[in-house]
């Protein structure tokens, strides 16, 4: 079980300076991926998000990639794009005839002069070097989602235990439930009657029975209990559960309103409450799960 939500970073040193990668998530019902790449990095993007596309089957995945220079290199680099800059520009004036000069202020508006990051390429050894730390850093990322998903699990798994324990009191308050009303049904039958000695016990038991029959609540608590072990191994699966595990949830919050619906003790009514809100803790958690 992994969780939707992680993190995951790290950097390589390069000659245009240092190379940092962050992968992060979050939840989603579908698989969203997007790649944020500095410019000098651009023919890397498409290969980076099909890596990406493999790290999950659901949640919105985010990959950005962005570069660093110390300030030695960026004086240095800045003031070489300034003069590459002011010759194509004073080439381009002459070419068109313009006759004007060519100043600071034109320089500066040219984005390429005010980061030189952007024009850097990386060679071949450089760009191995990046792809290792993208693999470290989308590494830290799935471990990241292992570890939060280690503890969703176990949150829910309490749960889940908290909802069995509950099912075990409404079958326990059932069996007192039936008793209790085939008694009061008995002797309701037994006063109609005008004399209680040629009253048959039988047809008094079978009037009880008839009357307890409309609040049959067995089909829906070993259907709860069914759910209860199926979703446990669902838990164990490897792979993507978190559709299947909400599906789930929602059979047996549907079962436990039936009970509550059909049965009319007050007691068991109490009880499918406790059993619904834990339900929806869960649905809550489930969320999280990819």
């Amino acid at each position: 079980m992994k969780s939707m939500t992680g993190f995951g970073e790290s950097s390589a040193a390069t000659r245009a300076g240092k190379v940092t990668v962050d992968v992060r998530s979050e939840n989603h019902r579908f698989l969203d991926v997007k790649t944020v790449v500095a410019e000098s990095l651009a023919h890397m993007e498409n290969s980076l998000a099909e890596r990406v596309r493999k790290l999950a089957d659901r949640g919105k995945i985010r990959l950005r990639l962005s570069v660093q220079t110390g300030p030695k290199e960026k004086r240095l680099l800045t003031e070489e794009m300034l003069r590459e800059n002011h010759r194509s520009l004073r080439k381009l004036v002459s070419s068109l005839g313009l006759g004007s000069e060519v100043g600071i202020e034109h320089l500066l508006m040219m984005g390429d002069s005010l980061d030189g990051t952007l024009q850097s390429r990386v060679s071949k050894r450089e760009e191995a070097k990046i792809r290792e730390a993208v693999e470290r850093a989308v590494s830290k990322f799935n471990r990241s989602r292992e570890i939060e998903g280690e503890k969703l699990e176990k949150k829910i798994m309490a749960r889940l235990e908290k909802i069995k324990k509950t099912v075990d009191g409404v079958k326990a308050k059932r069996k007192e439930f039936v008793r209790k009303s085939e008694k009061k049904t008995r002797e309701k039958i037994e006063r109609i009657f005008s004399s209680r000695e040629n009253m048959d016990p039988v047809i008094s038991q079978e009037a009880a029975a008839l009357v307890t029959e409309r609040s049959e609540i067995d089909e829906e608590i070993v259907r709860l209990e069914t759910h209860v072990s199926k979703f446990r191994k669902i838990v164990k699966k490897r792979g993507p559960v978190g559709k299947e595990l909400d599906f789930l949830v929602q059979e047996m919050n549907r079962e436990a309103g039936t009970v509550s619906a059909k049965c009319k003790d007050a007691g068991i009514s109490h009880l499918t409450i406790d059993i619904r809100l834990e339900l929806e803790k869960i649905r809550e958690q489930i969320q999280n799960i990819e």
